[in-house]
């Protein structure tokens, strides 16, 4: 959870990373220096660009039929 690390005044973000073998999406999490949101971005940013995902959308099932009771 980035809330943890965030509280103490440690920026931090998730930045998406891949996919799994099953399509589902899969991310990183990326902490900087104590309050270096600035630098955070940056790196975040970095990433993103030198990963280059293919912008795609999960999977999805159909919700569950209702039984009318």
């Amino acid at each position: 959870s980035c809330y943890f690390i965030s509280a103490l005044g440690t920026p931090a973000m998730s930045v998406p990373a891949g996919f799994t073998d099953d399509g589902l999406p899969v991310g990183i999490q990326i902490v900087a220096r104590h309050r270096d949101d600035w630098g955070l971005l940056q790196m975040g940013h970095a990433f993103e660009q030198a990963r280059a995902l293919p912008k795609r959308m999960p999977a999805t099932s159909p919700a569950p039929a209702q039984t009318g009771r």
